[in-house]
């Protein structure tokens, strides 16, 4: 008499066997759900202002590859228009969504971290260099910004919450992009300011016999790259002029910043250049200050703050929501 095999004998050689299709179909699960949940409509107002950010970028690259610095500047400072614009009009209209905000990451990353880079280079040098002798320098300070601007809109990508706030965790990308612009347009504008570079400048190649030919402008424009990157990855508090342009104010608030407005349209350049170094000098002040608080009472200011000791490691995130996405970058 032969034995008849239990349910579980049976059941185990189906198991072997939908094992690896099971296995194989996972993935391709992934795949079919991702396709499903393709974009079919676009927000087009938004995605036009993040699309003219990037523009913008690409075309200050472009002009200061040409030696058009003063409007490769300026193109930098559209691209600050489109991208305080781009998620105003998006959250006006009910239009916010995770693709607006990954391509508006993706577009600062270029006109706040590549383009202000590229300018600053090719001002102090006036051509190409690279490795050559008293290059190397430049070439870290021109590398070293937008990978700092790119780690700062990572960074704030997931960090950023909806609720309203004061202050900056850093020095937000288009203040960084700011201050080396506004020096370039400054350097640009200003003859005398030019005059001063070019009589103790050496442009030619030829003549460049290494950094002792650098000039002070072109020193302060290479303290000032290095500075703003290291301030773009600090966490030192910076102020939220968007939420204080778009928000609400007193009376008397509201008369000095018209005031600032009208010495902006009188002295654009020299305004510019002292407002966004003054903005980057105020955010360091306040850094100095909160590291001398935590001197007085007896905390090493290089440990991490209360925010950072209890945050979660992002890195370690390993599920997204389809229906989120990071915040426009900063």
């Amino acid at each position: 008499m032969s034995e008849t095999p239990t349910s579980e004998e049976h059941r185990e050689p189906a198991q072997r066997r939908a094992a690896p299709e099971s296995n194989r179909s996972a993935p391709a699960a992934r795949v079919v759900g991702k396709v499903r949940k393709r974009l079919k409509t676009l927000p087009v107002l938004p995605t036009l202002l993040t699309a003219g950010n990037l523009a913008s970028g690409m075309t200050a690259i472009l002009l200061a590859v040409n030696g058009e610095l003063f409007f490769g500047a300026i193109m930098v400072f559209v691209a600050m228009v489109c991208d305080m614009l781009d998620g105003k009009v998006a959250r006006m209209t009910g239009q916010e969504g995770a693709f607006g905000a990954e391509l508006d990451s993706l577009s600062d990353v270029v006109s706040f971290g590549v383009a202000p880079a590229i300018l600053a280079h090719r001002l102090i040098f006036g051509y190409s260099a690279v490795f050559s002798q008293g290059e190397r320098l430049l070439w870290f300070a021109a590398v070293f910004f937008p990978v700092m601007a790119a780690i700062r809109l990572a960074r704030y990508n997931v960090e950023h919450t909806d609720a309203p706030t004061k202050h900056f965790r850093g020095l937000p990308s288009p203040g960084a992009a700011a201050v080396v612009c506004s020096l370039v347009m400054l350097h640009q504008h200003n003859e005398t300011v030019r005059t001063w570079f070019h009589s103790m400048a050496v442009i030619g190649k030829d003549n460049y016999n290494g950094l002792q030919d650098l000039d002070p402008f072109r020193w302060l424009l290479i303290a000032a790259t290095f500075i703003s990157a290291l301030a773009m990855v600090s966490t030192m508090p910076f102020p939220h002029l968007g939420n204080t342009m778009f928000g609400r104010m007193g009376f008397r608030r509201l008369i000095v910043l018209l005031l600032i407005g009208g010495v902006v349209v009188w002295r654009p350049v020299t305004a510019l250049a002292v407002a966004s170094t003054g903005y980057l000098l105020a955010g360091l002040l306040l850094g100095s200050i909160a590291m001398v608080k935590q001197l007085l009472r007896g905390r090493n200011p290089l440990d991490e703050d209360d925010d950072e000791a209890g945050a979660d490691d992002a890195g370690l995130v390993t599920e997204k929501s389809e229906s989120e996405g990071p915040a426009h970058g900063r």
